[in-house]
C-alpha cells in the first residue's frame, strides 16, 4: 500500500466516527532538527510528514540538508543555542568541547585559535589563545564559525580587562599568567588574593614559585599536586626548576581572578597548603617552619 492509500483509509476510518478522534491519530511528526549540531542528520534520507490542521492534511518530503533551511517570511529564526566556558578550563579541552558540541571538526576550532589576529588578540598575548578565550556563556547558531565563537571570547576578555584596567598596567601578559595560576590554585573567590599575594612576594624576593599546577600544565596532566618524578621533568613550565613565572596563562581566568591578580591581598605569606583533601581548604605561612609544620598537619 502506497502513502495515498494509507492516508485514503485512514480518512475514511475517521469519517466513520462520531467524534473527532485526538490529533495524535493521524498527526506525526520528526523531531526538529538542532541547529548546533551538524553532524546530527535525520534518521532517513527521506521521510514523510503527515500535517493535519481542520481536516486538511498535506504530505511533504523531508530530505537530509547539511544545514536547516532558513525560516520563511515572516517566521521567527532558529533561537540560538548557548555554550559556556568555564573559569580554569584550558585552552585545549576547551577546543575538544566546542567540536563535540557543534559538530565541527577540531582541527577547524584548531586552526582558528592559531591565528590570534584574526581573533583580535591583544599584542602582549604574543598570538597564543591560552588565558584568552574568557569564561561566561556564548550563543551561535549553525552558521557561526570557529573563528567568531572564538573571536567573541576574545572580545569579552579584553572587554573585562579594559574595565579593570589590567591594559594600563605594565607587564599585562605577566598579570595574566598569575590570575591563570590564581584560578588553578584557589577553592574559593576568598583565597584568590592571598594566593596571588603569595606570588607576588615570592616573585618579589626572587624565590622559586614552586607552584604545582604550572608544572603539571606543562606535563599535560591535570590536578594542584605534582609528584617527586613530576617537578625533576624538564619543561619551561617547571617553577621547581625555572624562576619566575612560567612563559604564559595555563588556562582560562575568570574576572576573580583577574582582579586578584591586580589587587592581592596584603600579607607577609609565602606558602600556602592545602589541608583538607576534601575541600582544597588552604591554609597560608610566613616561613619555612610554619609551612613544614602546615604539610605535617595535611599529611597525618
Amino acid at each position: 500500500m502506497n502513502v495515498e492509500d494509507l492516508l485514503r483509509e485512514t480518512l475514511a476510518e475517521l469519517a466513520d466516527e462520531e467524534r473527532p478522534p485526538h490529533p495524535e491519530r493521524f498527526l506525526r511528526t520528526l523531531p526538529p532538527p538542532r541547529a548546533h549540531r551538524r553532524g546530527v542528520a535525520l534518521a532517513a534520507a527521506a521521510a514523510v510528514v503527515v500535517l493535519a490542521a481542520g481536516g486538511t492534511v498535506a504530505v511533504r518530503t523531508l530530505s537530509e540538508p547539511d544545514r536547516p533551511a532558513p525560516p520563511a517570511a515572516g517566521q521567527p529564526r532558529p533561537r540560538p543555542d548557548r555554550f559556556t566556558v568555564q573559569e580554569g578550563i584550558r585552552l585545549a579541552d576547551l577546543l575538544g568541547r566546542l567540536a563535540r558540541v557543534t559538530g565541527r571538526p577540531r582541527e577547524s576550532f584548531e586552526r582558528a585559535a592559531r591565528d590570534g589576529r584574526a581573533l583580535g588578540l591583544p599584542l602582549y598575548a604574543e598570538g597564543r589563545l591560552e588565558g584568552f578565550a574568557h569564561p561566561g556563556t556564548y550563543e551561535y547558531t549553525d552558521a557561526t564559525t570557529p573563528e567568531q565563537l572564538l573571536a567573541a571570547m576574545v572580545a569579552r576578555f579584553r572587554t573585562e580587562s579594559a574595565r579593570l584596567g589590567l591594559d594600563a598596567r605594565p607587564a599585562p601578559l605577566d598579570l595574566v599568567v598569575i590570575a591563570s595560576i590564581v584560578q588553578a590554585e584557589s577553592p574559593t573567590e576568598a583565597d584568590m588574593p592571598k594566593v596571588a599575594r603569595v606570588i607576588r612576594n615570592r616573585l618579589d624576593r626572587g624565590m622559586y614559585l614552586q607552584i604545582d599546577s604550572p608544572l603539571l600544565y606543562g606535563l599535560g596532566e591535570y590536578g594542584t599536586r605534582a609528584t617527586l618524578k613530576d617537578v625533576k621533568q624538564r619543561t619551561p613550565y617547571n617553577t621547581y626548576r625555572h624562576r619566575g613565572l612560567p612563559p604564559g596563562p595555563i588556562l582560562s581566568p575568570g574576572t576573580a581572578a583577574l582582579k586578584a591578580a591586580l589587587h592581592p591581598a596584603q600579607g607577609p605569606w609565602l606558602y600556602f597548603v592545602a589541608v583538607d583533601p576534601k575541600t582544597g581548604a588552604l591554609k597560608y605561612a610566613t616561613s619555612e617552619a610554619e609551612y613544614a609544620d602546615l604539610v605535617e598537619r595535611a599529611e597525618r
